[in-house]
């Protein structure tokens, strides 16, 4: 089922809100196609109706040129109408076209389709007037034929006698079945229906159900339009409907000659059939597009969510600091992503263990200061006569012992110079005896630091005590070196007064060689000289921070 918000989608959105630009496109291309064949349509019925006039144009004026050539005839000029009947009926026309002569006063003198010496009618025809009184030709409109019984339309010219200048005397009439007019009609391409309309709107002559429509009056819609076109012009209909109720579109033209009307219409087969090809080959388009656009948008929705599964589980496996491989997806952007995320979850794993082992040593510190202090104050308390005593030297071994911290912590643990521990240690005697340091650059490990910041310390405080710092005149010489990775220190005591060396050890000296022998695993090398102290201390430089804490060791602080 399609979520909305899903990355599928909204890329199934996206797709359809691409087809809508898509669709307007299409439907603008398919208006101008419309419009295009619209125009075509139009200006084929155009050519085909000013076609179809020229051939009946054509037609009736070889129609006009016989009854011409026939009224000049000598036999019909004198009145002998047996003898002029020969000459219609050696001509070559078609089988079905008959010639009468009338007088003015409607008597028919002559009729091809009649008997010779039948009795024939007289009639008056509407366009006597024009060819007795005006002397002009005259074409009718579709007429019913008694004689031959059938529709038909007759072509007149006047007869004068004598001939040119002399006064109208006959009319010379030809008579044409309104079937003969149908044969112009058959041009007309499939799917079409021309017509023509003689000038009161009767059907003459139509290319589909010829016999049942003529006679019969055109469309009343095809009227309206077209009874006020002067001849010679023409125009185009729509929603015009024939006689069957069919509505179709085209042009018609008014014939300058005769003033019948031409009609060619196309059927809904052909004026239709762009329309539904555009729809179908449109909708077909669009089904595809929108079918296609779906398909790529659930396609590509499919790769970007197995991509964001990808790093969903990276995600996870960063929030659980672990490293996981996973395959790699078919976007850059998701792997690039992917590897930063792995390349932090390792980061954050190794800060993590770094920080386990910071804890754990600072643990590990904390016990060892703690058992530290422990012992010292145990010692202290012990070898002091009174509260006061031991708070002072209690005091002074806290603030040994918090300078080195100190140090420590300024430079993160990572190690104290060795110069700078021995200036900080007896920087609270250096008020009187001048103090010489020498010696190369070393850096101490924190646990080293801590044990020979504590030794420093008793061997001031003992030189305070009993040697150079007593009274004034005495110096302290503190140099060192290194090789094979050994510290060597040596304290080196000038003083101005004999001194006496100590009739049993003292809490310093065990102090000094608790921290140097036992937790350094080093030496001390005491000699008491007439004139100072000479102490030699060797210490191993690789003494590992991270050896059993002195709390689990058993520091006790007790004479070795």
């Amino acid at each position: 089922m399609l979520r909305p918000r899903s990355i599928t989608g909204h890329l199934r959105l996206y797709a359809l809100a691409l087809t809508f630009p898509i669709l307007l496109a299409s439907s603008f291309i398919g208006w101008a196609y419309l419009r295009q064949e619209g125009q075509r349509i139009n200006s084929l019925a155009e050519r085909q109706a000013q076609a179809v006039a020229l051939q009946i144009d054509s037609r009736l004026a070889a129609f006009q040129a016989t009854l011409n050539v026939f009224s000049a005839s000598p036999t019909l000029l004198e009145g002998d109408m047996d003898d002029f009947r020969s000459r219609p009926e050696q001509t070559d026309h078609p089988s079905d076209v008959w010639f009468t002569v009338r007088d003015e006063n409607g008597q028919q003198l002559l009729n091809t389709t009649a008997p010779r010496g039948a009795r024939l009618p007289a009639f008056l025809g509407r366009g006597d007037p024009v060819i007795f009184t005006e002397g002009r030709s005259y074409t009718s409109d579709l007429i019913w034929a008694p004689v031959t019984n059938q529709w038909a339309v007759t072509l007149s010219v006047p007869v004068r006698v004598p001939a040119v200048t002399g006064k109208v005397r006959f009319a010379l009439t030809t008579g044409v079945p309104a079937a003969y007019f149908r044969k112009p009609l058959e041009d007309v391409p499939q799917g079409w229906i021309a017509a023509i309309n003689d000038r009161e709107g009767k059907i003459l002559a139509r290319s589909t159900a010829h016999d049942q429509s003529v006679g019969k009056p055109m469309a009343r819609s095809g009227w309206e339009i077209t009874k006020d076109v002067p001849p010679g012009q023409g125009g185009l209909w729509q929603d015009v409907y024939t006689l069957e109720g069919t509505k179709v579109v085209g042009a018609y033209h008014r014939m300058a000659s005769t003033g019948w009307l031409i009609g060619v219409s196309a059927l809904p087969e052909v004026y239709e059939a762009p329309r539904r090809n555009i729809i179908g080959i449109g909708l077909t388009l669009l089904w595809m597009a929108l079918l296609l656009a779906l398909a790529l948008a659930s396609l590509m929705g499919q790769r970007i969510t197995k991509a964001i599964n990808v790093l969903q589980a990276k995600a996870a496996a960063m929030r659980d600091m672990k490293v996981i491989d996973v395959s790699r997806t078919s976007l850059d952007e998701v792997n690039t992503v992917a590897a930063i995320m792995r390349n932090t979850a390792q980061i954050l794993r190794k800060r993590q263990d770094q920080q386990t082992i910071l804890i754990q040593e600072l643990n590990h510190r904390v016990k060892n200061t703690l058992a530290t202090i422990q012992a010292i104050s145990r010692m202290t308390i012990r070898n002091s006569h009174d509260m006061a005593a031991f708070e002072q030297a209690f005091s002074a071994r806290l603030l040994a012992l918090s300078s080195t911290h100190n140090l420590l912590t300024e430079s993160a643990w990572s190690g104290v110079e060795l110069r700078e521990l021995l200036t900080k240690e007896l920087e609270p005697f250096r008020g009187g005896p001048h103090l010489l340091l020498s010696g190369p650059a070393v850096t101490l490990t924190s646990k080293v630091a801590i044990a020979l910041g504590m030794a420093i310390h008793e061997m001031a405080t003992n030189a305070t005590k009993h040697g150079a710092f007593r009274a004034g005149g005495g110096s302290v010489r503190i140099s060192w070196s290194v090789s094979d990775g050994n510290l060597t220190l040596k304290w080196q005591e000038r003083c101005g007064h004999p001194i006496v060396p100590p009739s049993r050890q003292g809490f310093g000296s065990r102090l000094i060689r608790q921290t140097i022998v036992r937790e350094l695993q080093g030496t001390v090398d005491m000699i008491y000289n007439n004139n100072g102290l000479q102490a030699t201390f060797t210490i191993h430089l690789s003494v590992d921070d991270n050896i059993k804490d002195q709390a689990e060791a058993g520091v006790d602080m007790e004479p070795v």
